[in-house]
């Protein structure tokens, strides 16, 4: 399969979430995507409560997106996906069947999951039975930018959802912070310590496609060359079978 790098986090469908807000920002933020080597680019919308976001509507949304990518001749493949906030999804999400549930390329293999918490002890039982539920469904959970969230940099939190099998998605732009800060700790850390599965962009606008930008080039800087094949365009590739 030859591709580029693949982007394995993006919001980029236009006015379905907190994301780009028309079709300009979205082909805007393509453009930035593929000025940093990506090829292909999975779209994955908040699927919350609040929104109508699901597997049918999504794939016909990055169909419609697509068509205006290629007609501005912007050299990249969009795939559909989704983030689903599994605390507010559980345990309501043991009862959809296996087509209701939003994975990458709605192919029922890999699932994109976040969710808020600012303390692990709030929400261990919760994430411990809906991560244990999706893996015995034969899915295979990635947890979106961890270092974003509070109760995961709490000792034990991290290593406890890989152990259940978890995987974990590092937010590109999280590196562009300072390095005193608690966000860049823990996402420089667990590069360091081969954590990461994947790097996504989690782009949302095109304002902040510099920032993703910087926080990718300093990736490389601690995982080096082959990590950064790795985590952008070999495991990314595994979602796209």
């Amino acid at each position: 399969m030859e591709t580029g790098r693949i982007d394995v986090h993006s919001h980029l469908l236009p006015g379905l979430d907190d994301g780009c807000a028309d079709a300009a920002e979205s082909l805007a933020c393509a453009k930035a995507l593929v000025a940093e080597g990506y090829t292909h680019a999975f779209c994955t919308p908040h699927v919350w409560r609040s929104l109508s976001n699901n597997p049918l509507s999504i794939a016909a949304a990055v169909a419609n997106l697509q068509a205006h990518l290629d007609s501005e001749n912007i050299a990249l493949k969009l795939m559909p996906g989704g983030e689903i906030n599994l605390l507010e999804a559980w345990p309501q999400i043991a009862e959809l069947q296996d087509e209701q549930i939003v994975t990458y390329g709605m192919a029922g293999k890999y699932l994109l999951f976040d969710f808020w918490a600012d303390t692990w002890a709030e929400c261990r039982e919760d994430l411990e039975a809906a991560i244990g539920n999706l893996v015995s469904r034969g899915l295979k959970p990635i947890m979106g930018h961890p270092e974003r969230i509070a109760a995961m940099r709490e000792p034990g939190a991290i290593e406890r959802v890989r152990e259940l099998g978890a995987l974990l998605q590092l937010n590109s732009y999280c590196l562009s912070e300072r390095v005193d800060k608690p966000l860049y700790e823990a996402a420089s850390r667990w590069l360091t310590e081969d954590k990461y599965f994947l790097i996504g962009s989690d782009t949302h606008k095109p304002a902040g496609m510099g920032y993703r930008s910087r926080g990718l080039k300093k990736a490389g800087e601690i995982g080096g060359e082959k990590m950064m094949e790795k985590l952008t365009v070999l495991n990314p590739r595994l979602l796209m079978e």
